[in-house]
């Protein structure tokens, strides 16, 4: 029986993400031919992936990188003008933090530069979407969760970054489907529908739409590190989000994550010594690895897992996985497709 929504792999763009299949574009073809599926949202960096490498049609869409500095960039352009500045930082006057390596981009110029060539070469990729990370943490706030901004002040400030990243294009719209999705820290949660609407209200583009990454939102709001209480968790917030959100759901990221006792500990513990001490890309690669712990990306073996698509009832739906070899791989869609399989 045919699913109702086009079944997807995520996958890196580094050589790394399809040395699992034999190294070349064409063996990731081979194994989504031969499992079925429709092809690959693609993991992009900052570079450049040429399109004659890729076979047609394998590229279904891409997931943007992320910086984890934006909003607080963003916040320092505003305030030099209303310093009286033209709002362009001189590198003489304020720090830089975010600096390369770790950082690609250290500058908000430099981040808009990038997004935009990356959504360029979505769309030379033919991809259908582009997935953008909808949110806002500061280094502590990662251990703590114990955060400085609501939802609804990212998601204030995403407007206004998104309506600035997309007005370069014609039209003012991006080139390919921008897809925004949740996160279990400020920004994009579903736990504000209020907030989410206002955001809504403060775009100036009409080509979007919203991912729900099932892993994501049981990391927000999931108490029990159970199977069945995270899909319940997931299906009680979406089952209240109002139809201007619901109906924008096109994508969902297909995992779990038991992590509420992970979360709790991480919390109990606080931070650690000599953190605020270290350099600023020390500390975000030591929230990363505690990132890592909590966003666990297991495949879901549970019939209940249905519920959520039906809910969300996505057009796209991407077996997130995050393998070590094919085996675990062909573990990972064995079991979520036979909890998904219709009776």
């Amino acid at each position: 029986m045919r699913t109702p929504y086009t079944e997807l792999i995520s996958l890196t763009a580094y050589p790394w993400g399809r040395s699992l299949f034999g190294g070349e574009w064409t063996d990731v073809a081979a194994f989504c031919q031969k499992n079925s599926l429709n092809g690959v949202e693609l993991y992009t960096g900052y570079e450049d992936v040429p399109p004659s490498d890729i076979p047609p049609g394998l590229v279904k869409g891409v997931h943007l990188p992320f910086h984890s500095g934006w909003l607080e960039m963003l916040e320092e352009k505003k305030e030099t003008k209303e310093n009286g500045g033209n709002g362009k930082a001189n590198p003489g006057e304020i720090p830089i933090r975010f600096e390369p390596p770790f950082f690609a981009c250290s500058t908000l110029p430099d981040l808009y530069t990038a997004l935009q060539l990356q959504l360029e070469r979505a769309a030379r990729l033919h991809a259908g979407y582009a997935v953008y990370h909808l949110g806002y943490y500061h280094t502590a706030e990662m251990l703590t969760q114990t955060y400085a901004k609501d939802d609804w002040y990212v998601l204030e400030r995403a407007a206004e970054f998104l309506n600035e990243l997309v007005s370069a294009f014609p039209g003012k719209e991006s080139p390919v489907r921008l897809q925004f999705e949740n996160l279990w820290y400020p920004g994009l949660t579903y736990t504000d529908p209020d907030a989410c609407l206002r955001f809504m209200d403060l775009l100036e583009f009409s080509n979007y739409g919203f991912v729900l990454d099932t892993g994501h939102l049981m990391n927000c709001i999931a108490s029990s590190d159970r199977e069945d209480k995270c899909i319940t968790a997931v299906c009680d917030c979406i089952e209240t989000l109002p139809p201007e959100i619901l109906n924008r759901i096109d994508v969902v990221h297909l995992h779990w994550s038991g992590s509420h006792s992970l979360r709790q500990e991480r919390i109990r513990r606080g931070i650690p010594n000599g953190f605020h001490t270290m350099q600023r890309h020390d500390q975000e690669a030591f929230a990363f690895q505690h990132a890592v712990l909590t966003d666990q990306h297991r495949p879901l073996s549970l019939t209940q897992a249905r519920n959520m698509l039906e809910t969300a009832a996505p057009s796209m739906v991407v077996h997130e996985c995050i393998p070590k070899t094919l085996d675990d791989l062909q573990a990972f869609l064995l079991t979520q497709r036979a909890a998904l399989k219709q009776e």
